[in-house]
């Protein structure tokens, strides 16, 4: 490990360790319900024995019996670990999110980096925490971000799998991941990966890979139903599908209800990626005026092709949350930031000059942003949003 590297995992440390300590010790009540029942359910989960890990039961939390079949348990074995391991059962759940989130501005910063410089990785990284959509979700304990981590490292290890092993593996374990933390989500990474393939590299070996790794991510799967009807002798994929399946596809097929779907979220999009989703606007209005090139950049495509590919494929159900086109709102950050920094090269030059000091200025900040987001919460909840759910 070189100084530099040796730098930025201390710091990147010391900022895990302030975040733990500031929902430790300042008050902070879970409003949204996901967070909640998370955080409820991986305290309960802690004091069982592992081996009954793959079957959560509600315990009453929200005045619920019976199994947690909404979805696979992943996202509550680190927090029921964190409890294990001492940390106060009311933030473990917060803790875990936090570890998640700082894992994944760091596979943004490598993401961005190869198709780029330090610059733009640096840029993608403060450009995604200076969103509104990152700042709602800074202090949360659900599926969010854990999601985002898996899909952004997954596209950083198939961008460099024909490296090494190493990066094929980190693509098939972010695809696992992401199917233990939100099950049928995973389908996000799964698309993205084929239009990587399509737009970016088109060579055998990627897809190959991508084919590999979906029948690792089954294998999984499979495993974990053997686990499942162990313990509980019943079906977790039978009631699982059933139930996100219901949930999702109307019996009966409305255009409108589609348009409105696509209406809906294309506004969310818009506005919890901005305000750098602008600068795309601004790079459509040069490349016609200028013909700068912009459009033929293939990760720019890739990225701008994913977001849309997102929205329109939660545009085809039937339920509505800001948080299931949450990637969508990376992505797009990514386009708007990769646009400035093409178009505006004093500001990747900026960037440059002060990169070694960009890790502190970005440690600071997410401590401060905890801090106000703290204050806000609990004096305003959802104190971003302008409009009624």
């Amino acid at each position: 490990m070189t100084k530099d590297q040796t730098r930025l995992a201390i710091i990147f440390s010391l900022t895990y360790i302030v975040f733990c300590a500031i929902v430790s010790v300042f008050p902070y009540e879970y409003y949204d319900s996901d967070s909640s029942c998370y955080s409820s359910i991986s305290q309960k989960l802690a004091y069982r024995p592992v081996q009954t890990w793959c079957a959560p039961q509600w315990w009453g939390h929200g005045g619920n019996e019976g199994l947690f079949q909404d979805h696979p348990p992943g996202i509550l074995w680190l927090p029921a670990i964190l409890v294990r391991l001492g940390i106060k059962g009311s933030v473990a759940a917060l803790c875990a999110n936090f570890f998640y989130i700082l894992l994944s501005l760091y596979f943004v910063f490598k993401l961005a980096k190869f198709w780029g410089e330090a610059a733009f990785g640096w840029g993608a990284v403060f450009g995604f925490v200076l969103t509104p959509i990152f700042l709602q979700y800074l202090i949360r304990a659900n599926q969010e971000h854990p999601l985002n981590l898996a899909i952004v490292a997954g596209i950083y290890g198939l961008a460099r799998s024909r490296e090494s092993l190493g990066y094929k593996v980190l693509f098939i374990v972010a695809l696992v991941f992401a199917v233990f933390i939100k099950g049928m989500s995973a389908l996000i990474l799964s698309m993205l990966a084929v239009i990587y393939w399509l737009v970016v590299s088109r060579n055998r070996k990627t897809f190959s890979l991508i084919v590999f790794a979906h029948l690792i991510a089954f294998g999984a799967i499979f495993l974990f139903e053997l686990w499942y009807k162990g313990i509980t002798h019943t079906s977790f994929l039978q009631a699982y599908l059933a139930f996100q399946g219901g949930r999702s596809i109307g019996a009966v097929f409305h255009p409108d209800r589609r348009i409105y779907s696509l209406l809906w979220y294309s506004a969310r999009a818009l506005w919890f990626s901005s305000p750098w989703v602008l600068f795309l606007f601004y790079g459509i209005w040069r490349s016609k005026k200028e013909k700068p090139g912009l459009f033929k950049d293939p990760f720019l495509c890739f990225l701008l092709i994913s977001a849309l590919g997102i929205v329109l494929f939660f545009s085809l159900s039937d339920r509505k949350a800001d948080r299931y086109i949450f990637p969508a709102y990376l992505l797009l950050t990514l386009v708007g930031v990769r646009v400035l920094l093409k178009t505006k090269p004093k500001v990747a030059d900026f960037l440059g000059r002060r990169e070694k000091y960009l890790p502190l200025y970005l440690s600071l900040g997410l401590v401060v942003f905890a801090f106000l987001r703290i204050f806000f919460h609990s004096r305003l909840y959802r104190f971003i949003r302008f409009w009624p759910d």
